[in-house]
């Protein structure tokens, strides 16, 4: 399961798992602060903001030649590119500095009812490895049948997408560069529910020209994958096993992460 599904939008699990952690955050730190010292609300309420601020300037850190390209991207912060052990460390060391010794005890409490809530929730997502590349077959813009099975042997990157899809829109031409600095890496770009004439013209029109760009009007991926929205990347490895795959648009640090996985 790759989202909650509300209506027509796909919210991805992962940030609903967090954001349901650290709701319990607030609402085990709300009791305390009523029953034990009301210090401990505000606690939690600057504890959860620094922890954040901490996760993504550690993932930037991280990443800084990505970033230093592209400064402003540090602020897309809708892409992700969290660093969970950063937060942690910068929400502790706020803890540290702000609330009294006799009431760490009390925060650290409200901290593991949080990390018990993420690790119930987490059990709800499937296990990668699971998922094997799946065996359907597909067509070219130039009207070639491909079977997915055939790209085993290296990894894969199956980028399913469609041309009136904003985020899949904005992420293509740095998934289509990518693509061509690591040919050790075959990334195939599908084209959900669209015909040829569309996918070829929007291409054109944006000066891209991928390796490997496949239509699949009737959806097959999806349907065989479990897509909720899009777009939605899938990483293989050299087996055709499932190594990982992430709902929404992805930055270049966080795809060069999953890349680095695959190897």
């Amino acid at each position: 399961m790759d989202a909650l599904q509300v209506g027509p939008f796909a919210l991805p699990w992962a940030r609903v798992q967090v954001a349901l952690a650290l709701l319990a955050l607030l609402g085990v730190a709300e009791v305390l602060a009523r029953k034990v010292d009301r210090r401990l609300s505000p606690w939690a309420q600057g504890a959860i903001l620094v922890g954040l601020l901490g996760a993504r300037l550690g993932f930037v850190l991280e990443n800084a030649s990505v970033y230093a390209r592209d400064p402003l991207s540090v602020l897309y912060v809708w892409q992700g590119g969290f660093d969970p052990w950063w937060g942690i460390l910068a929400g502790g060391g706020y803890t540290l500095m702000t609330l009294p010794k006799h009431l760490w005890r009390y925060a650290l409490g409200a901290a593991l009812v949080a990390g018990l809530v993420a690790g119930v929730l987490f059990t709800r997502q499937g296990r990668a490895g699971e998922v094997r590349l799946p065996a359907i077959t597909l067509t070219t813009l130039g009207g070639t049948q491909v079977n997915l099975e055939s790209f085993r042997g290296k990894p894969v990157v199956l980028n399913a997408w469609a041309t009136w899809c904003p985020p899949c829109r904005r992420e293509l031409p740095m998934m289509v560069r990518l693509a061509q600095e690591n040919p050790e890496v075959r990334f195939a770009f599908v084209s959900q529910g669209e015909g040829p004439l569309v996918v070829k013209n929007f291409l054109e029109e944006r000066g891209l020209s991928p390796e490997w760009v496949l239509l699949d009007p009737e959806t097959q991926l999806a349907q065989a994958l479990g897509v909720q929205g899009l777009p939605t990347t899938f990483f293989f490895d050299r087996e055709g096993r499932l190594v990982a795959r992430h709902l929404g648009e992805l930055s270049e640090a966080l795809l060069l992460g999953y890349l680095r996985a695959l190897r």
